[in-house]
């Protein structure tokens, strides 16, 4: 008998959002210009160290955000207006920082970060936006555990170097 997925861990947070973006990385607030890019142009975008997503609001300042840990792939409830798909490496740091950089993107820490614990490992993030119109989107993360994306004990810690 098969059970069915469940939330090991539920945390809820408001992001100061600007630039119509936001990410998560254990690795510092910097995201590299062609990451800024990418997520621009496919609305989500991974280089291993950071997850960003694109929202339709230009800026936001509180945008509600829900994250949710699975023990596997969540059941698709199918009510969101948007929902994005990537993937993203946690070292050993055991958190993750979700946050939307200022508009020079130097790596200052933003005036708003939500910190969400996570095991050393790689993930799948899915993020699922519901508009209310410009400047009133919430946003749902979900994360869960991937095997097959997964880095080796070596490779994060090149990803962690390249990050930092």
């Amino acid at each position: 008998m098969r059970l069915e997925p469940r939330i090991l861990m539920h945390l809820s947070g408001v992001l100061d959002l600007r630039d119509g973006k936001f990410f998560g990385s254990c690795f510092g607030h910097r995201v590299p210009d062609d990451l800024l890019a990418a997520v621009t142009v496919h609305g989500a975008a991974t280089n291993r160290a950071t997850a960003g997503f694109a929202s339709p609001s230009r800026s936001q300042s509180a945008m509600p955000v829900e994250l949710e840990h699975w023990d596997g792939v969540p059941p698709d409830d199918g009510v969101w207006d948007t929902v994005l798909r990537t993937q993203l490496c946690v070292d050993t740091s055991g958190s993750v920082e979700w946050f939307s950089p200022g508009p020079e993107h130097d790596g200052a820490a933003p005036d708003d970060v939500i910190e969400f614990p996570m095991a050393r490992g790689f993930y799948e993030v899915e993020a699922a936006a519901r508009h209310a119109g410009e400047g009133a989107d919430t946003w749902r993360l979900r994360f869960w555990s991937s095997d097959e994306y997964g880095p080796d004990l070596k490779e994060i810690r090149e990803i962690a170097l390249l990050a930092r």
